[in-house]
């Protein structure tokens, strides 16, 4: 493979962002941090790398290394560069921002294309009113620090308009949203955003007491290990990272475990294998594509199924054209058989 060319700021020093290890360390996968380190290492060295070298290094496979690389990517952190055969010829590191760089990524990437912007995530905070109201409301004040220790920092202006609206204008319960953090904390998740979504799911769900709670965590436990026993993994437990993936399957896509499994059967009867990228690009496709039962899924097929006969029926009419003006080309002297025939 070429070498990999390693532009961005100018950095003297291997110095990682503190912003990058408060919000995104806890909640990457280990391995992933391991080749960011290594990358900024090289970069300040102003060394060349490549892609087999880094996995030597780190004695992983070159798919662990391209699948990190992807990963910052996707999280806004590094901006690659591909040549014709989609191997990757430069990474260019982007600003480690306080509210993430994904954002920033995007919209370098719509300037370059010239695509419309995409819409951002809608921010939940409480209205003027209940913001006076939980501003006298002891419960809420002792509920913000107790989410603070728990994160490990003082809560700011948009994690306690997160809270606020999750407390105030939704009424979950103090002892729930704590409960929330503290199972968020211990799983590797420290955004408050990753938070407020499964806080969303709940209530959507009419989950109102922690034994609720606990009753959905269980029930999530299990859908992992029924995804990992569809792919033929069910003697391990999930990766954080495998976690992740199956959240935004089951949280941000909102999709049951009888659509996730479909997508893992249809992966193993195409790869042979697990992939939970690929199982995701199948889940993402029907997100798009407004899926939301099993017999969405199904009318999805019988409308590809219509278009591929359609696609074979043109063909095969194409082909008869071109037999038949083939057969009209041969240009038999029909007179001179005639002639020859009688003698």
């Amino acid at each position: 493979m070429a070498n990999i060319i390693l532009t961005g700021a100018e950095n003297s020093v291997t110095a990682v962002s503190n912003v990058f290890i408060d919000r995104y360390l806890p909640e990457a996968d280990g391995e992933y941090v391991k080749i960011y380190l290594l990358l900024w290492r090289f970069y300040s060295g102003h060394r060349e790398i490549t892609v087999p070298q880094l996995a030597d290094l780190l004695d992983d496979t070159e798919k662990d290394i391209i699948r990190a690389l992807r990963y910052w990517a996707k999280k806004g952190l590094l901006k690659l560069s591909l040549d014709q055969n989609k191997e990757i010829t430069g990474i260019c590191f982007l600003p480690v921002e306080e509210t993430g760089g994904q954002e920033q990524a995007q919209e370098q990437e719509q300037t370059q294309t010239s695509a419309a912007a995409k819409p951002r995530e809608k921010v939940h905070a409480p209205g003027a009113a209940m913001r006076r109201k939980l501003a006298a409301d002891e419960e809420f004040g002792q509920l913000v620090y107790i989410v603070g220790k728990y994160l490990g920092e003082p809560l700011k202006s948009t994690g306690s308009d997160i809270l606020g609206y999750l407390y105030g204008e939704l009424k979950m319960r103090s002892d729930l949203l704590e409960y929330l953090v503290e199972t968020c904390v211990d799983a590797g998740h420290k955004s408050l955003h990753y938070i407020e979504k499964i806080a969303l799911d709940w209530h959507e769900k009419g989950i109102t007491t922690v034994d609720q709670a606990r009753e959905q965590d269980a029930l999530c436990r299990r859908q992992y290990y029924q995804v990992l026993k569809a792919f033929g993994l069910g003697r391990r437990g999930p990766a954080p990272e495998e976690k992740k993936q199956m959240d935004v399957w089951f949280y941000d896509y909102g999709f049951s475990l009888d659509i996730v499994l479909e997508a893992c059967s249809r992966t193993i009867r195409s790869l042979h294998e697990p992939s939970f990228e690929y199982a995701g690009g199948i889940l993402s496709d029907w997100k798009k594509k407004g899926v939301r039962r099993r017999e969405d899924i199904d009318e999805l097929d019988a409308a590809f199924a219509r278009e591929k006969e359609a696609a074979r029926s043109r063909r095969k009419d194409a082909s008869r054209t071109n037999r038949f003006h083939n057969f009209d080309q041969v240009g038999y002297d029909y007179d001179a058989i005639v002639k020859e025939l009688n003698g």
